[in-house]
């Protein structure tokens, strides 16, 4: 099974407008949604500087996030 791959900005802004809490959210998914997700950290996710905390899951940028915005996304986007 290919892993979905969700890439949080964790770069100044990002880090400023709570990246952090996205990074602990995850980590609080079910096992079983969590298994399905290989996450990564970037210091730069196109360039949305102005739109932070910024997230990309399996290629499609997501800004101006929170943990219920990018758990959404990820439930109705999950391969």
């Amino acid at each position: 099974m290919s892993k979905n791959i969700l890439k949080i900005c964790i770069g100044t802004p990002c880090h400023l407008m709570g990246a952090a809490n996205l990074l602990e959210s995850v980590e609080k998914f079910d096992c079983k949604l969590r298994q399905k997700i290989e996450l990564k950290t970037s210091h730069c996710i196109d360039n949305c500087c102005d739109q932070a905390p910024v997230a990309e899951f399996n290629g499609k940028v997501y800004q101006n996030l929170n943990p219920e915005k990018l758990y959404k996304i990820i439930r109705e986007n999950i391969k």
